[in-house]
């Protein structure tokens, strides 16, 4: 049986592509702490959990069809792979901070001021502490104006380079963090969120771009159902058209004729969750009755 080989990323984007992949369907678990190896609904999945760092060079040397993992590592690594779908979850920020001694704000210039200190004090170079190496050094060649830099490989808690780099580049949610440590961020250089990518490769072989069509379809259709609900009621024959003028449907409402000669009709419709407590006494004073709200899974355009 041919299979698919997908890789996960672990860390702190697992919870969010963990309950994605869970509303998919596919219900992937993982038989111990320990275990890297994740178990499927669907036999024709053959997936592992890999640190973020290394999926995407993974997905493109064909380790792996299809993975999982942050824009930011996509960037970092300069991966040659096809990114199919931002899954809008694990955001976090990108950003450059000075310590907060040097009292350099976030004002366009703080580079510039960067630079000017260090001629001021006679460094021979701004060190620069980051996971992300290469970033770093496309931020430094574009930020310091040719002045002299050193990037130092850390190997997370990048804030703990307080008092031994100049600049740190990194990755918050709040930035709480930094600032906790003594550091100021000054720049964001993007922010990061989980993205569906792909081997090339595997996308020209008919079945595995089909199972990774299906993958991404599925994925979608969870991300459209957030936020919306399905509203189903009956409605009088006289009331049909004032009840379908007020409802803002995806396309057309579903409507059905109820059975008995006069009996009205069955509508339903998607609708955003934040629409219902305008909608629902409205349709009821149009005439609609019965009104349902319910929950929505997927939704599959």
């Amino acid at each position: 049986m041919p299979t698919l080989k997908v890789a996960l990323p672990k860390g702190h984007l697992w919870n969010g592509v963990k309950t994605l992949l869970e509303k998919a369907g596919y219900d992937p678990r993982v038989v111990s702490e320990r275990s890297y190896l994740v178990h499927s609904n669907d036999p024709e999945l053959e997936v592992r959990i890999h640190r973020a760092q290394n999926i995407a060079p993974l997905v493109e040397e064909g380790s792996y069809d299809l993975g999982i993992t942050g824009l930011d590592w996509i960037l970092e690594t300069s991966a040659n792979v096809e990114d199919l779908m931002d899954l809008g979850v694990g955001s976090v920020k990108i950003v450059a901070a000075f310590p907060q001694y040097y009292g350099i704000k976030a004002d366009g210039e703080a580079f510039k001021k960067l630079v000017e200190k260090a001629r001021i004090e006679g460094k021979d170079r701004i060190i620069a502490a980051s996971e992300y190496e290469n970033l770093t050094r496309k931020l430094c060649e574009e930020e310091l104006n040719g002045y002299p830099y050193r990037v130092l490989r850390s190997y997370g808690a990048t804030e703990t380079f307080i008092g031994v780099a100049d600049l740190i580049v990194d990755c918050v949610e709040t930035g709480e963090t930094l600032k906790e440590n003594g550091w100021e961020i000054v720049h964001v250089l993007f922010e990061s969120t989980a993205r569906v990518i792909a081997n090339k490769r595997s996308l020209t072989d008919p079945w595995k771009r089909d199972k990774i069509e299906g993958f991404v379809t599925l994925l979608r259709s969870v991300k459209e159902a957030e936020g919306m609900k399905l509203l189903k009621m009956n409605v009088p024959p006289h009331a049909l058209s004032e009840v379908v003028g007020i409802l803002p449907a995806m396309k057309s409402p579903t409507i059905s004729k109820l059975y008995g000669e006069n009996a009205g009709y069955a509508v339903e419709v998607a609708v955003k969750s934040s629409e219902v407590i305008r909608l629902i006494p409205a349709l009821k004073k149009k005439g609609a009755t019965d009104i349902l709200e319910l929950d929505l899974k997927k939704v599959i355009r």
